[in-house]
């Protein structure tokens, strides 16, 4: 559940902050068994969120954006999305965009230490519907009202994390690897108060165990809850 919330609220990232790396890539294969052989791929990432996505077309609105500096940390042992020009295509064949030439597509990932949850997003900024937002489509999540004017006054490369919410398909290693990570964090945590409440209460002459009053007396243990006890007559 921890590794839920946690994912799930680094999506609020997105919407209050600029990304911190940007990076367009066009991909070819005249060779391709798919019907689309060339695929742009975007990159844009913040602290514990990657999105990945895709699109046919370079269309005149889009501009390079400089790379900024910010810190992001989010990791997976390996990438299993296969290469850009499958990935597209497959995404592409899933979502069947009515405008393929003005739809974005694209994977959105979350977690911290590692990526955990992920989802994918349609948006086509040729479609606009009567309630004045842009079409929109998600699979493994939801994704919430784009509206029309705001898509149509962007460049034509914006992420989509900003509008996703609860991913729920899961990354099985970085859900593994977050699951070890929080229980080790929380049984570290529950272990230090569990030492601090301890010593405040030897401190106040008190059985460190169920705070029985002991007068400073720990040599044979307590008499309430057996703590030492066994030891001190062993002792003796």
């Amino acid at each position: 559940m921890l590794n839920l919330i946690v994912s799930w609220s680094l999506l609020l990232i997105p919407r209050y902050s600029a990304a911190a790396d940007l990076r367009i890539v066009q991909f070819r294969n005249p060779n391709t068994e798919y019907p689309h052989d060339a695929i742009f791929s975007v990159i844009h990432q913040w602290f514990g969120v990657h999105e990945h996505q895709f699109y046919l077309t370079r269309r005149s609105r889009s501009r390079d954006l400089p790379k900024r500096t910010s810190i992001y940390w989010t990791w997976l042992p390996w990438d299993s999305d296969p290469d850009a020009i499958t990935r597209g295509n497959e995404l592409f064949t899933s979502f069947a965009p009515e405008h393929p030439d003005h739809a974005i597509i694209s994977t959105t990932r979350v977690g911290f230490p590692s990526l955990a949850m992920e989802t994918q997003s349609l948006v086509d900024d040729f479609s606009l519907l009567s309630n004045g937002s842009l079409r929109t489509e998600s699979h493994y999540g939801f994704i919430s009202r784009v509206d029309g004017v705001a898509g149509t006054t962007k460049p034509g490369i914006w992420p989509h994390a900003p509008y996703i919410l609860f991913p729920y398909k899961p990354i099985w290693i970085g859900f593994a690897i977050n699951t070890v990570f929080y229980t080790t964090l929380v049984s570290m945590l529950i272990w230090t108060v569990r030492q601090i409440k301890h010593a405040r209460r030897m401190r106040r002459g008190r059985c460190p165990h169920c705070d029985y009053e002991l007068h400073h007396d720990f040599r044979d243990g307590c008499p309430e809850c057996g703590w030492r006890r066994v030891q001190a007559k062993a002792e003796q």
